[in-house]
C-alpha cells in the first residue's frame, strides 16, 4: 500500500512538474505559429487592404492571457481614408483553455487596448452608423461566442483633410463596454447600442467651419446605463477678429463667441437611434457666456434670404428630435453691433440670466402635434433692470401663431445710451422709466398687441443717420418732438397704452421680430 501511495505521489509530482514546465516552454513553441495565424487572419478579415505589424507577442498559460505590443496598422492604396492605427498593447485575459480545443473561437473575459491612436482622412459617415443591426444581418458572423468586457485606455485620434488640415482631434479617450462579442466589436455601428457602455474623454477640438470656427471640449463623460452625458469647458471660438469675420465672408452675419463651463444631459436614450429618433429628458447649462457681434458696416447677403420661423425649421429636419426641458442658470448674453456712420460699436447685455425651455420637438417627433414650446426668462437688462420674458409657441401651428409677454422693471435709459445713439440715432437727454409691460400676439406675417411704458421727464435728441451728429434739421426735430409729438411723461392713473402693429421683416431673425414688434408699441405709447 505504501508503495502504491509512493508511486502515485511520484506520478502526481511529475504531472505538476510537466505542467509547470509546459507553462513556460509551450509559449516558446506557440509564439511563431500564433504570430503567423494572427497576421493571416487579419489579412483575411481586411481582404489584405491593410498591413499589420507588431513587436512582441506574449503568451502566458499560467495567467491565461495573450498580449501584443507596439501594434501598427497601415493601409494600402485601396483604403486611403485610414492613414494609420497604432496601439501600445492589446491584451486578452481570462482565456478558457478548454475553448481553445472545443470552439472555433476561444472564450475569454476581457480585451484591453492601451494608448491606441487612429489617424484617418475626412470621409462621409456611413448611413449604417446608427443602424443598430446585428452583424449577422449584414454579413458573415462568428457563431456561438461568449461575451467579454472591452477596455480602451488613453486613446487618441485625428481626422484630417487630404492636404493635412486637421478637422477633428481628441487627445484622450477611455472606454469600457460590457457584454461585447467579437461580432459587435467588428461591427462599429453596434458600439452605441451595447447595454453597458462608459466613455470618458478630454481635449476635443473640432474645426466645424473651416477658417471661421473651432469647437473645443475640455472633458466629457457618457454613461449609457445612467443615460447621462456630462461635458465641461465647451468653447465655440471664432478664428477671425470681429470686423474681419464678416469682411472675409463677404456679407453681414453674426459672429458668435460662446463658452459653457458645465453642460449635462439626462434621460438620453441612444437605443432609439435605430428608429431615427432621439429624446433627451433634461439639459442643464450653467454659467454660459455668449457674445454676438454684428458688423453692420458690411452689406447684407445678396438676394432675399428668408429667415425661417419655427414651424418651417421643425419640418426641415428629417429626424425625430425631442428635448423635454432645458434649464439655463447664471448665463450672460452680450449683443454688440457697429452701424455706419458711428466710429465705434455699442452693446447691450443680459446678465444673471436664468431660463427654462420646454417641449422642443421636430416635426417627426411623436408628440410634435401635442406639445407647445414654452420659454421663461428672468434676467437683468444691462445688469440693472429686471426683465422677464414668457413665450408660448405651438410650433405645430403652420401659421406660427404664438404669444410673447414681457415685463421690464425700473430703468435709467442712459444705461443704454450708446446703443441708442450709435444704432438708433437717438440720444436720451433725461428721463426715467418706471416699468414696461407688453403682450404680443404674432404669426408668420404680422404682430399685434399692447405695450404700456410708464416714464417721466423724458427728453430726447435726434442724430443725423449719415453723420451721427446733430445738425440744424435734427435740432428742429428735437424741438418738435419734445414740445409737440413726444409726451414727456406717461404715468398713472391714466397712462397711454401703445398699440403694437408690425409687419414681419422676413430677412430678420425671430428675436428681431419680437423686438421690433415691441418697439412699435413703445413708439405709439410715447407719442
Amino acid at each position: 500500500m505504501k508503495k502504491v501511495l509512493k508511486v502515485s505521489a511520484i506520478v502526481l509530482a511529475s504531472l505538476l512538474l510537466i505542467a509547470l514546465v509546459a507553462t513556460f516552454i509551450l509559449p516558446i513553441f506557440l509564439e511563431q505559429p500564433l504570430k503567423k495565424a494572427l497576421v493571416e487572419e487579419f489579412d483575411k478579415q481586411t481582404e489584405q487592404n491593410y498591413e499589420l505589424g507588431f513587436d512582441d507577442l506574449d503568451i502566458s498559460l499560467f495567467s491565461r492571457s495573450i498580449s501584443v505590443d507596439s501594434i501598427f496598422v497601415k493601409p494600402d492604396s485601396t483604403s486611403p481614408h485610414v492613414q494609420q492605427i497604432t496601439a501600445t498593447s492589446i491584451s486578452i485575459s481570462g482565456i478558457s483553455l478548454w475553448s481553445l480545443f472545443s470552439s472555433s473561437f476561444p472564450d475569454f473575459n476581457s480585451i484591453t487596448v492601451k494608448e491606441p491612436n487612429v489617424q484617418i482622412l475626412e470621409r462621409d459617415l456611413s448611413s449604417s452608423l446608427f443602424s443598430g443591426k446585428d452583424s449577422a444581418e449584414t454579413g458573415e458572423a462568428l457563431e456561438d461566442l461568449d461575451t467579454f468586457t472591452l477596455f480602451i485606455e488613453n486613446g487618441s485620434g485625428t481626422i484630417s483633410t487630404a492636404d493635412g488640415t486637421e478637422l477633428f482631434s481628441i487627445s484622450d479617450i477611455s472606454l469600457e463596454a460590457g457584454d461585447v462579442d467579437i461580432n459587435k466589436l467588428l461591427d462599429g455601428s453596434e458600439l452605441l447600442f451595447m447595454e453597458y457602455l462608459l466613455i470618458q474623454g478630454a481635449g476635443v477640438k473640432w474645426n466645424i467651419q473651416k477658417d471661421f470656427y473651432d469647437l473645443k471640449i475640455g472633458n466629457f463623460s457618457f454613461d449609457k446605463q445612467a443615460r447621462s452625458l456630462d461635458i465641461a469647458n465647451i468653447a465655440l471660438t471664432p478664428l477671425l477678429p470681429k470686423y474681419e469675420f464678416s469682411e472675409t465672408k463677404g456679407y453681414q452675419l453674426d459672429r458668435i463667441d460662446l463658452e459653457i463651463p458645465e453642460l449635462s444631459l439626462s434621460g438620453l436614450d441612444l437605443n432609439s437611434l435605430t428608429e431615427d429618433h432621439v429624446n433627451v429628458a433634461e439639459i442643464e447649462i450653467n454659467e454660459a457666456w455668449m457674445e454676438v457681434f454684428r458688423n453692420k458696416k458690411v452689406d447684407r447677403k445678396e438676394g432675399v434670404n428668408v429667415k425661417p420661423m419655427l414651424n418651417k425649421l421643425a419640418n426641415s429636419i428629417d429626424f425625430s428630435i425631442g428635448v423635454d426641458n432645458i434649464t439655463i442658470s447664471d448665463a450672460t448674453i452680450i449683443y454688440e453691433e457697429h452701424k455706419a456712420p458711428s466710429d465705434s460699436s455699442a452693446a447691450i447685455s443680459f446678465d444673471d440670466l436664468d431660463a427654462t425651455i420646454s417641449n422642443i420637438r421636430t416635426a417627426s417627433h411623436p408628440s410634435f402635434t401635442e406639445d407647445t414650446l414654452t420659454l421663461h426668462v428672468e434676467t437683468l437688462f444691462m445688469d440693472t433692470a429686471p426683465l422677464t420674458l414668457d413665450v408660448s409657441y405651438p410650433v405645430f401651428n403652420e401659421a406660427d401663431i404664438h404669444t410673447v409677454k414681457a415685463n421690464l422693471g425700473s430703468l435709467d435709459p442712459k444705461v443704454a445710451e450708446k446703443i441708442l445713439a450709435r444704432s438708433g440715432f437717438v440720444r436720451v437727454e433725461s428721463g426715467f422709466v418706471k416699468s414696461l409691460d407688453a403682450e404680443l400676439g404674432l404669426n408668420s406675417k404680422s404682430s399685434k398687441g399692447k405695450a404700456l411704458i410708464l416714464y417721466r421727464d423724458l427728453k430726447i435728441s435726434f442724430l443725423d443717420e449719415d453723420t451721427g451728429e446733430q445738425g440744424f434739421g435734427e435740432r428742429f426735430k428735437d424741438f418738435i418732438a419734445n414740445n409737440f409729438s413726444i409726451k414727456s411723461e406717461n404715468t398713472e392713473p391714466d397712462p397711454t397704452i401703445g398699440e403694437i402693429d408690425f409687419e414681419r421683416e422676413v430677412e430678420k431673425s425671430i428675436f428681431a421680430y419680437w423686438w421690433k414688434s415691441l418697439l412699435s408699441g413703445i413708439k405709439d405709447s410715447i407719442q
